[in-house]
C-alpha cells in the first residue's frame, strides 16, 4: 500500500525562542539576517499538518539550554511553549544533561511527548534512563523512532551533568531495536544527536535505518545524504530552520523522497497562542535586556571552525581579568549571532550562557603543547567516532599553525605563546572558565571570584566598542 507522509526536523535549538539575527553565506562572505523564532515554526508544522495528516515532527535535542531564561528555570521556562507545539518526540542533546540527570527526567516528564534515547542507562541499575524507542501510529502505517543521545557527555562535559549514568555509542541497541522494530512498523527512523559525522559512520555499518534525523554539529544539509538504504539529514540550530522531508512508502520500502531545509525567516506567519507563550517567557527579563552592558564595533558569531570573533571577544574580556600568558574558551557551537552595536546583559548571557566561573592555571610548555594537540585530536580525528569536540579550542595570546589531517600528536607545526615560540620546559599561566575547559584538571586550577559575563562586562566597560581585529592566529596549513 503505497502511503505519504512528512517528517519535519528541528534540532540544536538552544533557547533561542524569539527571532533573532543569523549568519549567512553569500558571495563577499558572511552577512545577517533575521531568522527564527518558536511561534514561527509552530505556525509552520501546523499549516503542514492541516494539508497533510501524516506529519511527524521531532526534535533532536539541546532543547532546555541557552538563553536566560531556560537557564534561569533549569529548562521548565519552555514547557509551557513545547506544550502547544504538538511535537511528536524528542532526544535529549548533550547540553540537555546541564542541570542534572534527575531534572532532565522531570523535564522529560513533563513534556506530552516521548523522550526517547537508548544508549544511556543508570550506572547501578542498567535500566535506561529514558525509553529507548516509540512507535507513531501514522494513517495507513506505523513508525518506529529510536532515539540516540550524545554519547560522550560524561567525557566531554562537566561531572554532574552524568552523575550515575553510563554512556554508549549505541550501535548494538541501534541494531537490536531496528530488528524488532522491522517486524512491526513500516519505516525506521533514527533521531540522534550524535553529530553528522558520527551518524553517518553508524548509518554505514548499522542496517535498518531507513532516515536518520541527526544533530548536534550544527550542520545545514541542504540536500540528504544518501548512505546504503538510509536517508541522513540536519537542520542547523538556533531555531532559525526546519527539515522538512516529504517520502512515499510502498510496503515498508521508500519509493520518493523530496527534502528542503526551510529558513524560518520573517515571511513565514506566527503561532499567536505560541508567541504570546514566547513573550511570557522572555518578558520576566525584560530589565536585562534593557540594561546596555556594552558595544561592539564586529558582528559576533561562531560560525567557522578555528576562531571566531564571539569568542575573541571572550578570551580577550579573560586577558584582561587575569594576568596570564594565553586564555582559552571552549569551542562552542551555541549562541546567536550578534549585529554590530549595542549589547545587552541579556545578549551576554546568550553569548556564554553557562556564565562559568574564571580560573587559572600553571602548565608546562609541553603539557600545553599536549593539550592542543589532544584538542585537534577530538575535532578532526581520522575515525569520527573519536571525534569529541566542537570546534578548535578558542584562545588570546596563542598563535598556531596545523595540518589537521596528520596523524594523532602530528598536527601542530607551530606554537608561539605571547609572541616568542613556545618553550616545552616553561611555566605558562593560562586562563579560562568553567569545568568543561581542560577537564580532568581541576585539582590544579586556581578559581576567582568573578564569572565570564561579569569579565565580558568590565572589558566592555574599560575598553569602549569593541572591535575584532581579524588576524588569523590559528591557521591550518
Amino acid at each position: 500500500m503505497v502511503q505519504e507522509m512528512t517528517i519535519i526536523q528541528q534540532n540544536d535549538t538552544h533557547g533561542c525562542l524569539e527571532m533573532h539575527e543569523e549568519l549567512f553565506w553569500g558571495a563577499t562572505g558572511p552577512y545577517l539576517k533575521k531568522a527564527g523564532g518558536f511561534s514561527r515554526i509552530s505556525q509552520y508544522v501546523k499549516d503542514t499538518k492541516k494539508q497533510n495528516p501524516n506529519v511527524l515532527f521531532l526534535d533532536g535535542g539541546d532543547l532546555f539550554h541557552g538563553t536566560l531564561p531556560l537557564v534561569n528555570s533549569r529548562g521548565s521556562a519552555i514547557l509551557p511553549i513545547l506544550n502547544e507545539m504538538k511535537l511528536d518526540g524528542f532526544v535529549p542533546g548533550n547540553w540537555d544533561f546541564a542541570y542534572g540527570p534527575e531534572q532532565l527526567k522531570q523535564l522529560a516528564a513533563s513534556l506530552p511527548i516521548p523522550a526517547i534515547a537508548c544508549n544511556v542507562k543508570d550506572e547501578v541499575s542498567g535500566k535506561p534512563l529514558l525509553k529507548p524507542y516509540f512507535i507513531k501510529e501514522m494513517i495507513g502505517m506505523k513508525v518506529g523512532v529510536i532515539g540516540l543521545t550524545y554519547p560522550y557527555a560524561d567525557q566531554t562535559m562537566p561531572a554532574s551533568f552524568s552523575k550515575g549514568l553510563v554512556f554508549s555509542k549505541g550501535l548494538d541497541e541501534v541494531r537490536d531495536i531496528a530488528a524488532i522494530l522491522k517486524k512491526e512498523t513500516d519505516l525506521i527512523v533514527l533521531l540522534s544527536h550524535m553529530g553528522l559525522p558520527l551518524d553517518v559512520k553508524l548509518a554505514s555499518i548499522v542496517e535498518g535505518i531507513d532516515i536518520l534525523l541527526s544533530g548536534h554539529s550544527h550542520d545545514r544539509v541542504s540536500k540528504p545524504i544518501l548512505l546504503n538504504d538510509t536517508i541522513v539529514v540536519q537542520a542547523g540550530s538556533n531555531s532559525s530552520f526546519l527539515g522538512r522531508l516529504d517520502v512515499v512508502v510502498d510496503n515498508g520500502k521508500i519509493t520518493g523522497v523530496h527534502y528542503e531545509l526551510i529558513d524560518i525567516d520573517e515571511q513565514l506567519a506566527e503561532d499567536p497562542e505560541v508567541e504570546e507563550l514566547v513573550q511570557a517567557a522572555v518578558g520576566r527579563y525584560e530589565d536585562v535586556r534593557k540594561e546596555i552592558a556594552g558595544q561592539t564595533n564586529s558582528m559576533l558569531h561562531r560560525m567557522t571552525l578555528n576562531e571566531a570573533p564571539m569568542d575573541q571577544l571572550i578570551t580577550d574580556a579573560y586577558r584582561h581579568s587575569l594576568s596570564c600568558d594565553a586564555a582559552f574558551s571552549h569551542g562552542w557551537r551555541y549562541g546567536p549571532p550578534q549585529a554590530p552595536g549595542f549589547l545587552s546583559m541579556y545578549d551576554l548571557h546568550s553569548i556564554i550562557p553557562t556564565n562559568p566561573k574564571l580560573f587559572t592555571l600553571e602548565v608546562e610548555g609541553q603539557l600545553l603543547f599536549n593539550l592542543l594537540e589532544k584538542n585537534l585530536e577530538q575535532v578532526f580525528s581520522a575515525d569520527p567516532f573519536q571525534q569529541k569536540g566542537g570546534y578548535i579550542l578558542r584562545s588570546s595570546g596563542l598563535f598556531m599553525t596545523f595540518k589537521p589531517y596528520n596523524p594523532k600528536g602530528h598536527r601542530i607545526q607551530t606554537l608561539q605563546v605571547g609572541g616568542q615560540d613556545i618553550n616545552l620546559s616553561k611555566t605558562y599561566k593560562i586562563a579560562g572558565g568553567g569545568q568543561q575547559l581542560f577537564k580532568g584538571m581541576e585539582e590544579k586550577k586556581t578559581y576567582h571570584e568573578h564569572q565570564a559575563i561579569e569579565a565580558i562586562h568590565s572589558f566592555l566597560k574599560d575598553n569602549g566598542p569593541y572591535q575584532a581585529d581579524r588576524k588569523n592566529r590559528i591557521i591550518s596549513v
